[in-house]
This record gives C-alpha cells, structure tokens and sequence, in this order.
C-alpha cells in the first residue's frame, strides 16, 4: 500500500514497534466487528467511503493539533476550514483562468491567531543618485543589465562569508542617456519593515552619490504597496491581469489609453504615472515571488501619497476581490502563500536566507527545544539552487570570497536544497489515522465502544509533524546514517493532498549513497513517481505529466537522492526526498531525447543480467564523477560531418602555426650563432691589443719613475747643502 519493500536490514525499531501496535489493536477490530454483526449490520453501513461532511468534522477537530506552532498565520479561509479542502481551492483556482493574488505589504487577512513578525510581507527601499548603478553592483552578486528601457532582475544580497541574507528584486529605470539614477529593492516575502534599510544605510558614505528611502509603512508621506496575480500559464495570468487591474482600475485611474495594453515580458517593466494629477507612480513586472514551475503572474508596484483619500492601490485589491467580481482572482493570505512556497520548493527569509545566523552550533540547536530557537540554515546560493544569481564574471562584491570558496571546491557545495514529503498512509500523526473519527454510525452501542476505545490507555506513538531543525537519516540505518535537517515545513495537507510537505538541506550524496550499500539497505527508486497511484487528472503544484502512450522512459531526476527513504531523528515520523521542481527533468511530448544524454554522466544503467534490477541506474559514488569517455553521444550523419570538418580545419591551423614557430626557432638560433662569432672576434681582437702595447707602456713608466727620482734626489741634495751652509 506504501509503494515500496524494505530489504531486510531495514526491519528496525520503527517496523517492529508498528508491528506490536497493530497487534494490539486486533483485539479493539475484533470486538468492533463482533458488535456490529449481533446488531445485523451490513458490510456497506460501516465500510462505506466517509462523506466530505464526515472528513470535515473529523479535520476540524484534528487541524488545531496538526499545525506546527510556527506556522500561525493569517489566512484567507475560515480557521475551521480543513486544510486540504483550503489547498485544493487553492490550486484550482490558479489553474483557473481566474488565478490568486497577494498583497504583499498590507496583511489583508491579519487576525489575532496571526502572531507578530509572522507575515509575509515585503519591504522596499529606494535608491537615488548618480552612483546607483555603482551601488548595485558593489553590495549585490548580479550585475545592473544594460538596458536603455525599465528593467528588472533578481540578485542576491550576500554576508562577506557568501551567505544569502535575502533574494532581493531590482526594479530600475533608466533616463534618456541609459543611466541608471533610480532603482527599488523589493525584499523577499517575510522580509518586512526596514531592515533592508537599517542594514544597508551605514554603509552609504558621501562618495558613492547615492541616497537611500525607506519605504516600508513607518515612512509617512509615501505608501508603497506590492500586489501579485499569478495563474499556472502566463496566458491566463495575462487575461486576468488585463481585465481585472488594467481595465477596471488603471483605464479609470487617468487619461492613459489601455485597450491595446501590452504587458512585459519576463526582465522588463513598464514605468507609467496614474492619476488625475499623475501623482501615483506605477511599476508592471512579470514576477510572482515564486518560482516558474509553480505559477507565472505579473506583479504591480505602487506609490502614491498618503494625503489621498482613496488610494489607488486599495481599489486594485477590493476590484480584484469583490464579492461580485466573478472573473476576479481569489485572495489568498499568508499562509496559503507559504503552503505554496514550500511545494514550489523555493527558499525563503527567515528559514533558509538566514544569513550567518546565530553563533551557536548546531549541537547547541540540538539541546535546545524548537520552540525557544530558531534553526539558521546558514546557506549560501549554490547550496539552494542559485547559481543564476551570481555573476561570476563582475568584479569586487560582498562575498565574493565566500563565493570563489565554493566555486574553487571541486566536490561542489557541501549541502543541496531537497523537498521532503510526508505521507499520512505511511505515518499515524498524533494517532489521528487510526480511523474512529471517521466512522459515523448512529448507534449507541457503537457510540460507547468509540468511547471506551478513546479513554483508554494510549500506546506511545513517536510520530510527530516535522519541524525546522529537525535531523534526518536514512530509514533502516538505526540513524547511523544522517542525511540533512529540514529548514521549512509547510501546513500538513496544505497542498490538497494527505501528506505534509517540508524542505530540507541535505548532505553530498557520494558519501551518503555508499553508506546505503554498505549496510546492505536499499538504493534511491528514482524511477517512482511521487504521485504513484492517484488520480492521474489530480496534478499537483509544479508537476508536469507525459501525455499517454509517449513510450520515453523518464530519466533520473539531476539531484542523486531523489526519492531516497528517510525518518526523522527521534521518531517514527517516515518521509521521502524529493528533488524540488526546478531539478526535476521536464520531459515532453515531442520526444526530446536529445537531453537524455546528460543524465548519463552521472552513472549507467545496469541491466537484469548484470545483477540489478530493470531499469536499475547505477550512480557513481565517488564525490566526483569519473571520467566518463566511454559515454559515445549518438548524433546524425550532418552533425558528425560538420564536426568532422571543424576538427580537421583546427588541425590545418595547428599545423602550419606549428611549422612557423619552428622556422622562428631556426632563424634566432642562427641569429645567435652569428653575434656568438662577432661577440668571439671582438675579445681576440681587443686581447691582442693589450698584449701588444704592454711591454712599451712598461718601459715607459720605469722611465718616467727613474727620472722623478734622480729630479726629487737632486732637490733633496741642494736643499741638504743650503742647510748645511746657513748653520756653518
């Protein structure tokens, strides 16, 4: 029923103790069903399917239990509303042509379950001067695309050490000679206030001409307001964005003609002011706050003045969610964004843009309970997938270092951003899957019997909701072998379906992998999908299915753990990794097999006869992949000629580059041979000239020095005889 068959190393402690539950239990099922046999039942009163009225009244009492503590927040539903019943109205309707929207900096739904500092808004802060550009690309890892029209990119705002404080959004605009003076930082949703402002603010000093505006809610002359409409397809988004902001509330707001509105594509921005007096600066951007495979969606940027009394951006969000608006978007709160933040598998402030974080360690984490600590993922972007924010090729920014450190280590970085899923069909959460709160039976001897079943003495269950921080370990290993801990978990059955789905940073899986067959436990079955045994109409957030009969076996997923069994340390709580969506491979309709042959660098498929299993992909374990020249790519005649050509061309050149750098060898070599004879001929010609006038200027100088001293041995004598005379 579970999908998959232990190998017998893996019957440990947590098999054993499910099996004595079950044990227990047969006594409770046997005078249940004897009951029901004395009072005449049929086998269809109490084994029929349980109705929605009866999964509502059995998720309302169980909902306030199941949710962690720190995911108490608001919410555009009724809090009675079961979970899944709010996720599946979710995702219909932003595969609707109607789609959802947010508001990301005034909480719509906030109410007193809402706790402080919990929500999901964002800050934004303005920056101005002719030193903008020079500013973004100093203190950001991206770098400012030239561009001679509104523009807007992600970048990543790094610690010195290369961790990421936040993914910040760059909406910017150029004037007429293509400089950038102006620009918006937009934090991530749950980066709200001003401590964008408060951390970037000291470190702008007079040289660099920029100036900085804090245009959270505490500025009081200007409101900035942030709101999102997303679809699954950017055509619906498109539709919905047209009719429902731009012609009901933007064609009214001036005197801007909008029927042949057209709207940005992804990287641009449209720059526009609204308004009678045109006192209201609009900014229209194709961006959602979430990744692609989830939704696409366009998102608007208003500032206006606060002395108005009817501010534009409140008419944005009561058109879009009214009541009578039946082509209108559906409202969603805080927690239905982070529900699907979590399955879209994208990181997010607070839980995996933590920064350096805490100086603790993660043992002191560990001896703390999670409620009185937070858990600092303490990441940096190539471990959450990324990559395409850094611009390896800038120079100087903050935490470069940190970055070169990563990118130096051939092993690659030490820990992957993975999503974790928890089936209720494989774990008993707080006993709630034992199945008496789903049977309603009218009957008062079945009534007292679910009483006696609930007074009495409760078998110890370690199943619990995963949380932040929490371990992770291979299934079966008796948690010798830990893989990761989780950095988010999101609402149980928040994305429709009965599992719980979290996000974890996990370990490298060379070491990890060969752990597994050492202990003899079983491998990754990458080759099972997720969503096995459902309703193939039922597609969930960011899954994209094969069209029937299509005949391509799905290759593996590009992160090596994918599907790998794991259970939360200290518990019974079994779980299955999951490669987030943006890794998973798309494969589509038209037979794209040309791809397929990356995957092959990552291992080879063993065969039946060489022992595995059918289908059975074998990956290399080493932390770095062998070298792979066995690996022949197949490619047809035209491509192999071409570069056949090429290669034979290269060689030419080689060759006749080669044949001139031997013909300047030959000439110095020559050359030197020529000022080595000259060099030869000018020493003998100088040593024989010596030799020739030495003996001369010899005789010369004995000469001279024999008659200095006859002519001082004179001067001596007379001097002698004139003093021998004046004493006489």
């Amino acid at each position: 029923a579970i999908g998959w068959a232990p190998s017998a190393a893996a019957y440990d402690g947590i098999y054993r103790d499910r099996i004595a539950r079950v044990m227990l239990l047969l006594p409770l099922v046997v005078l249940f069903i004897g009951a029901a046999t004395s009072e005449g039942w049929s086998s269809v009163d109490y084994r029929r399917r349980s109705t929605p009225s009866d999964r509502l009244c059995s998720a309302q009492a169980l909902r306030a239990a199941t949710r962690p503590a720190d995911l108490q927040l608001s919410t555009a539903y009724d809090q009675d509303v079961p979970p899944y019943i709010v996720g599946e109205a979710v995702r219909s309707a932003l595969r609707s042509d109607r789609g959802v929207c947010f508001d990301f900096t005034t909480d719509r739904y906030a109410s007193n379950q809402a706790h402080d500092g919990l929500g999901r808004s964002v800050s934004v802060v303005k920056i101005e001067g002719k030193g903008t550009t020079q500013f973004l690309n100093a203190k950001f890892s991206q770098s400012v695309p030239a561009k001679d029209r509104s523009f807007a990119y992600k970048t990543a705002y790094l610690t010195p050490k290369g961790r990421v404080n936040d993914v910040l959004l760059v909406v910017a605009t150029p004037d007429e000679n293509g400089l950038v003076n102006e620009a918006f930082l937009v934090t991530s949703p749950g980066n709200s206030g001003s401590t964008l402002y408060d951390q970037l603010s000291p470190f702008v000093f007079p040289m660099d001409q920029v100036k900085l505006i804090d245009c959270s809610p505490s500025n009081e002359s200007i409101q900035t307001t942030v709101i999102t409409l997303a679809c699954s397809k950017i055509h619906d988004a498109s539709t919905s964005f047209k009719k429902n902001v731009v012609l009901d509330v933007l064609a009214e707001a001036g005197n801007k003609p909008f029927e042949d509105f057209e709207l940005p594509s992804l990287g641009e921005c449209i720059h526009f002011k609204a308004g009678t007096d045109d006192s209201t600066d609009l900014f229209i951007l194709q961006h959602t706050f979430l990744p692609q495979e989830s939704c696409r969606g366009y998102t608007i940027i208003l500032q206006e003045d606060l002395s108005n009394p009817n501010p534009l951006a409140d008419r944005v969000w009561d058109n879009l969610t009214a009541e009578d608006n039946d082509k209108g978007p559906v409202g969603l709160g805080a927690l239905e964004f982070e529900s699907l933040r979590v399955e879209s598998g994208s990181p997010g402030f607070g839980t995996e843009y933590t920064g350096d974080g805490s100086k603790k360690s993660e043992d002191d984490f560990d001896q703390q309970e999670s409620s009185s600590s937070n858990y600092h993922a303490k990441a940096n972007p190539m471990e959450l997938h990324l990559g395409n924010l850094i611009d390896i090729e800038k120079g100087c920014y903050q935490g470069q270092e940190g970055i070169a450190a990563v990118l130096k280590n051939k092993r690659g970085p030490a820990r992957q951003l993975y999503q974790v899923a928890f089936y209720d069909s494989e774990n008993d959460f707080d006993g709630s899957s034992s199945g008496f709160g789903m049977l309603t039976i009218d009957n008062d001897k079945l009534a007292g019997f679910q009483e006696i079943a609930k007074n009495a003495a409760t078998i110890e269950n370690d199943t619990r909701q995963p949380r932040a921080g929490d371990k992770l370990y291979v299934l079966g290993s008796n948690e010798s072998i830990e893989v990761g801990r989780i950095t988010s978990a999101s609402e149980p059955n928040g994305s429709g379906d009965a599992k719980t789905l979290a996000l974890a940073l996990v370990k490298r899986p060379g070491p990890i992998l060969k752990a597994i067959t050492e202990q003899n436990l079983d491998l990754p079955m990458w080759w099972e999908d997720e969503d096995d045994g459902e309703d193939p109409t039922e597609r969930n957030l960011g899954s994209r299915r094969e069209d029937a009969g299509s005949g391509i076996l799905k290759p593996p997923p590009l992160d090596q753990l994918h599907n790998l069994e794991v259970v939360i340390g200290g518990s019974y709580t079994v779980g299955r990794l999951l490669a987030v969506p943006s890794r998973r491979y798309e494969y589509k309709s038209n037979g794209d097999v040309a791809s397929l042959l990356d995957y092959e660098k990552l291992g080879r498929v063993v065969n039946t006869e060489e022992g595995g299993s059918p289908g059975y992909f074998q990956y290399n374990f080493g932390d770095r992949a062998e070298d792979d020249t066995s690996i022949i790519e197949v490619q047809d005649d035209d491509m192999l000629d071409e570069e056949m050509s090429t290669i034979e061309e290269e060689a030419e050149r080689a060759a006749a580059e080669m044949e001139a750098a031997l013909e300047e060898v030959k000439r110095k070599e020559e050359k030197m041979k020529m000022l080595k004879a000259k060099a030869e001929a000018a020493m003998a010609k100088r040593q024989k000239k010596q030799e020739g006038t030495k003996p001369v200027d010899d005789e010369a100088e004995a000469q001279r020095k024999e008659e200095k001293m006859a002519r001082l041995k004179a001067q001596a004598e007379a001097a002698m005889a004139r003093r021998r005379k004046k004493h006489s």
